[in-house]
């Protein structure tokens, strides 16, 4: 934090910041400097200690607005950062190619009143088209020196350059060579990793997307769902009884093992859990929903230890979102008091001898569902907003009062025809609140995967067998089918055959399975009959 703070002081004052390279991101060090504190002497110490390739990061906003397209050959859809066409300002500099110059250039793409039409193209100055959501989506030199601007009210538009190894120049500096260098120049440095936490630890992100209290054995049991921005993970936090009056309430995370936790009588090892901080005064149990370990097949070791992070300062953000400062962890996982610490919260672990054994063994909480997996119903012609977004659905109006046991949410599952044929979907349990609020019928839409035949008319049976996440809104038509196209991606995976047996969550059961007693491959004995669609 303290790194971050002083580079954020270095920037707005004009001076270089060494970035290191850490566990995430770009294994190459570099130099970062503001664009628009650039100055002939700041631009010439970055040229002079890298091999001269200077870039300037700039947001998709500016790309747009300056009209600097992806350089020739770009594919933005396998990129991170890309870069566009190189340029110079055309005012009051000479090739272009002096420090002088790209200081002019860095300066003028800053200025927010700048225009395409001062740039000629190419140039000696190459930008990078940085994410949008900075280093949370992809942790390279671009997106760091962008957040760091944003974070000290600069413009986010900033310069990087590799910095070369003194002791090899016909090779990039390592971590080790970066924090020598940044010693020996009197500069202060940081890390992508640094910069994650600072950003997780001062901003929010996390949104609640539901809250209900309702009385029960617990007493008031105030329940609320939340959505990470950053993650796309979705949790639970049960309140019971005012947790954020108590100096050191009792915090209990429960990692999930299948889609549909719920506090029932089914769910015995989290009804102790219950049970013990209700007789105690009081705390919060918080539930991190589990997308059937869709990330073992989707995501690289590496990616997953990162997403573990991301998902241990979401829960910290939920802590501070419920009143919460100093916990007492429950039975918690073990990197999660590590996490706390980092991000600022005095959490304090409760030692395993001061809980009954019941709490300090690994149950099989969230093994179990009520929730209905198949629904049968006519398809029908609706709005065609499947269609318009490239994704056409088979829709079915879920009756009010019928099929409570649906749980709303994206799933992984199938839509069987009336000759049999089974088709791999994608299917959306809710009611359109992008487009309608919540004030539509609430829907079961199923997208069949490679599918073209016209459906309208027929009676089909949709089965739910993976649960992949909750239903959010969506600012933009584009972020919609952003999501979409991820949702499709998932289900490709999940329908693979030859998945390990090892990791079944969620499945629809075998029969036998005591959890519902529905085979995936017969008709659910609770299906409704659902008599008309949209």
């Amino acid at each position: 934090m303290t790194r971050v703070q002083h580079s954020l002081s270095d920037l707005a004052a004009g001076r270089p910041v060494v970035l290191v390279p850490g566990s995430t991101g770009d294994p190459d060090g570099y130099l970062l400097l503001a664009a628009e504190t650039a100055s002939s002497a700041s631009v010439a110490f970055l040229v002079q200690h890298s091999s001269g390739f200077v870039c300037a990061a700039v947001t998709g906003r500016d790309c747009t607005r300056l009209d600097l397209p992806p350089m020739s050959g770009t594919d933005r859809k396998q990129s991170g950062s890309w870069y566009t066409v190189a340029v110079d300002a055309i005012e009051n500099v000479g090739t272009g190619i002096s420090a002088s110059d790209r200081a002019r250039t860095l300066r003028l793409l800053a200025n927010p009143a700048s225009t395409a039409r001062q740039f000629t193209r190419p140039g000696h100055v190459v930008p990078q088209c940085a994410r949008e959501d900075g280093v949370l989506a992809h942790p390279g030199p671009a997106e760091v020196v962008t957040d760091l601007n944003r974070a000290a009210g600069l413009r986010r538009v900033g310069a990087f350059a590799a910095l070369v190894s003194q002791k090899d120049p016909t090779q990039n500096a390592c971590a080790h060579e970066c924090r020598q260098f940044a010693k020996d120049h009197e500069l202060n440095w940081v890390t992508a990793d640094d910069l994650i936490l600072y950003r997780r630890a001062v901003e929010l992100h996390v949104r609640t997307t539901f809250t209900v209290t309702r009385g029960g054995p617990f007493g008031d049991l105030r329940t609320s769902g939340f959505r990470s921005d950053v993650t796309g993970s979705d949790y639970v936090a049960y309140r019971i009884g005012r947790p954020h009056t108590i100096d050191a309430p009792l915090v209990h995370v429960h990692r999930e093992i299948n889609f549909a936790p719920h506090a029932t009588p089914v769910d015995q090892g989290l009804q102790d859990m219950f049970t013990f901080i209700a007789g105690h005064g009081g705390g919060v149990v918080i539930v991190e929903r589990n997308i059937n370990n869709a990330d073992f097949f989707t995501l690289t070791s590496d990616e997953r230890a990162r997403k573990r992070v991301g998902r241990n300062a979401d829960i910290a953000q939920i802590l501070r979102e419920v009143g919460i400062t100093a916990p007492r962890l429950l039975a918690s996982p073990a990197d999660l008091h590590v996490a706390f610490g980092d991000l600022g919260i005095a959490a304090e672990v409760v030692p395993a001898r001061e809980l009954p054994a019941a709490l300090t063994t690994e149950s099989t909480t969230g093994t179990a569902s009520t929730s209905l997996r198949s629904v049968r119903g006519v398809v029908t012609h609706g709005d065609q907003r499947g269609r318009e977004l490239g994704f056409p659905t088979a829709n079915l109006v879920v009756e009010e009062g019928t099929n409570s046991g649906l749980v709303d949410g994206v799933w992984a599952g199938r839509c069987e025809l009336p000759n049999g044929v089974s088709v791999i979907s994608a299917v959306s349990i809710g009611r359109r609140s992008t487009f309608y609020g919540r004030v539509e019928p609430r829907l079961v839409e199923a997208h069949l995967l490679d599918f073209q035949e016209d459906m309208y008319g027929l009676e089909i049976t949709v089965y739910l067998d993976y649960w992949i996440r909750g239903q959010a809104t969506f600012s933009s038509k584009e972020d919609l089918i952003a999501a979409l196209n991820d949702d499709v991606r998932r289900v490709r995976v999940l329908a693979q055959p030859g998945r390990s047996p090892g990791h079944r969550f969620s499945a629809a059961p075998e029969e036998g399975d005591a959890t519902d007693g529905i085979h995936p491959n017969r008709t659910c004995r609770e299906e409704s009959e659902i008599s008309r669609a949209c």
